[in-house]
């Protein structure tokens, strides 16, 4: 029992300090386990520094988007967020794909009439975004383990890696490529959800697990 105990101490103290290497700027809340996984998967992986941010929107954009989809369907909203990256009629970053939409100031900064535009909060306009996740009013967090007791969540902590790994592929480092399994799509639903109005004005291109993509 007692190296049990040990074994378990170790285990949580290693995530917490491979968590503490990390400094990604994200949107969504990462667990220990979260972060020592992207740690892990940059490491393998020789990601550059300069692509960890760009990375990171993307692989939590996969996960919030298609955690319960194979690597399929995965790949497919990976896919469809870098030809927005791609087109003219969308922002040239992942980041600014995945947050795109209104924003409103804080009430504290914009109080603040000599507040320097830098240091200004915005927050985004609940259901006014490209990406539901993102304001859907709703605190994102990637549960890859229990805080207590640091036991990994199994299905959200494989979802999660695979979404990292995917995102890593699809900015063309590591030891895979992603293709266009959606040929071409810029938007996509999910079919068993909803039925969105802009559907019938789009041609579909493919539909993979529970999304319909289109273009």
């Amino acid at each position: 029992m007692k190296k049990l105990l040990l074994a378990t101490a170790m285990l949580i103290a290693t995530q917490a300090n491979a968590a503490d290497k990390l400094s990604f700027p994200h949107a969504a809340e990462l667990t220990d386990q979260a972060k020592t996984i992207v740690f892990q998967e940059v490491n393998e992986s020789k990601i550059p520094n300069s692509k960890h941010r760009e990375m990171i929107c993307l692989a939590e954009n996969i996960y919030f988007e298609a955690r319960a989809e194979s690597i399929e369907g995965k790949a497919a909203v990976a896919n469809v967020t870098r030809n927005r990256v791609e087109s003219d009629q969308f922002p040239n970053s992942y980041c600014d794909v995945v947050y795109q939409g209104p924003v409103r100031e804080s009430w504290k900064t914009k109080q603040d009439k000599n507040l320097a535009q830098k240091d200004r909060v915005y927050y985004p306009i609940k259901h006014r975004c490209q990406f539901s996740w993102y304001c859907d009013g709703k605190k994102d967090i990637i549960w890859a383990n229990l805080e207590r007791t640091g036991e990994t969540i199994e299905l959200n902590a494989e979802a999660w890696r695979k979404s990292v790994e995917i995102a890593i592929w699809t900015l063309g480092y590591g030891s895979y490529r992603v293709n266009d399994n959606t040929q071409g799509a810029l938007w996509y639903y999910a079919h068993n959800i909803v039925y969105p109005t802009w559907a019938d004005a789009k041609t579909t291109t493919a539909i993979i697990g529970g999304h319909t993509f289109q273009k």
